[in-house]
């Protein structure tokens, strides 16, 4: 209990520099301070990234609409107390989003498609509101507003088995990067009991299941499944990862829909020349930036791995006889745009040695007479100790290598 005290991503984001809750803004709204907006664009570039390579398209939507979008889409009337509104001065009301489905299901209708146009898979980073109640709120863990790396692959019949697949390489890829590489996976169905509180026909949602439990099976992990745990438009998969303290957290979604495609009427014509319906794949396998971010900060108990820290490098010179020369090295990672600070504070070096590794900055350099005089930087490495003088250009090059393939 003592050791996840320490642990507890909320300790650790105040002592990093993370994060700030304030009581004034409001419960579950967490800001981002400088350090933690760096680690947040780390993520968010990865998985961009990651996304754009598979040929994903990047769109952005308003944090609201009206009302009517979620009565179509059948949030309203099953999750209202989650979904604050507003009125205009012309009477129309309009819901702050709890998800972007119908957002891209309408960037879809934007225009006519053809099946030489599908898959089609529209991303978002986007950010919605949710009315939790304030007892279940826990940092970033668990939040009001929280930034979903959202996706919507718009895809034919024939395609679901190849983008299920396709979705379970990202999602290994991405996650293994973090050391995630064992997982527990719930794909959830309907309650066969109740069957009148989800969209479709016994026939759509026997089919959508059987193609979860097909993909997962072929995907070799463990799985279970949940009975009555599904979206009311369609089944889902949740993958649950083992962090470094042997805890299991839910992060990514994959939802299989063929629900809400008839609701918006999402088409494309066929090579037969008649329109037909494509099928939605709702994917998020962050889960949210937050709750991702209250994840790894937990796992790595604040030492993030190169790439990630929102300090890379911490410049020690001993006396104010070295600050010049430590100035010029700053300058040389910084245009290499390797993350760095200077210490010019009075302490002592042991002092200044000891707030680095309190910080969890990755590499600290000494620099006193002799690195002056030998042009050089004495290394200090957070995860493997002294590592003795290294010329600046070759300490570069190590890190812009141990960065790139995000080690």
């Amino acid at each position: 209990m003592a050791e996840m005290e320490q642990n507890d991503h909320r300790k650790l984001g105040q002592e990093l520099g993370l994060f700030t809750i304030s009581d004034l803004i409001g419960k579950g709204l967490p800001m981002l301070l400088p350090k933690g907006a760096i680690l947040r664009g780390e993520l968010e570039k990865l998985i961009i990234d990651e996304k754009k390579s598979l040929g994903y398209q990047f769109v952005y939507s308003p944090h609201i609409a009206r009302k009517e979008t979620y009565i179509k889409s059948g949030h309203l009337g099953r999750y209202d107390a989650m979904m604050p509104t507003m009125t205009d001065e012309n009477g129309d009301e309009f819901v702050l989003k709890a998800m972007n489905c119908p957002h891209h299901f309408e960037i879809y209708n934007s225009s006519p498609k053809s099946y030489r146009d599908l898959p089609l898979r529209i991303a978002e980073n986007g950010t919605v509101y949710r009315n939790e109640k304030s007892g279940e709120l826990a940092g970033l863990l668990r939040v009001k507003n929280l930034t979903v790396d959202d996706t919507h692959h718009f895809i034919r019949p024939d395609q679901i088995e190849s983008e299920m697949e396709m979705l379970f390489k990202l999602t290994d890829k991405i996650y293994n990067l973090f050391g995630f590489k064992e997982y527990k996976v719930e794909i959830s169905i309907r309650d066969p009991k109740d069957k009148e509180k989800y969209f479709g026909s016994d026939e759509v949602w026997e089919r959508a299941e059987k193609i979860l439990i097909d993909s997962v099976k072929k995907w070799g992990v463990d799985y279970t499944v949940e009975e009555g745990e599904a979206a009311f438009y369609g089944p889902k998969i949740d993958i649950r990862v083992k962090d470094s303290q042997g805890r299991f957290w839910q992060l990514a979604t994959i939802q299989l829909d063929f629900n809400q495609p008839e609701n918006f009427d999402l088409n494309y014509v066929g090579d037969d020349g008649k329109l037909h319906k494509v099928v939605v794949v709702h994917v998020a396998i962050f889960g949210s930036f937050e709750r991702f971010m209250g994840v790894i900060i937990e796992h790595y108990n604040g030492a993030f791995p190169l790439w990630l820290s929102p300090v890379q490098v911490k410049i020690l010179p001993i006396g104010e006889g070295h600050f010049a020369y430590a100035t010029q090295v700053m300058d040389k990672f910084k245009t290499a745009n390797i993350r760095v600070e200077l210490d010019i504070s009075d302490e002592t070096l042991g002092k200044k040695i000891r707030n680095a590794k309190t910080e969890k900055v990755p590499y600290a350099l000494v620099i006193g007479d002799k690195e002056v005089a030998d042009k050089k930087v004495t290394v200090e490495s957070r995860d493997n100790g002294n590592l003795g003088a290294q010329s600046v250009e070759e300490l570069i090059e190590k890190l812009k290598e141990e960065i790139k393939e995000k080690k």
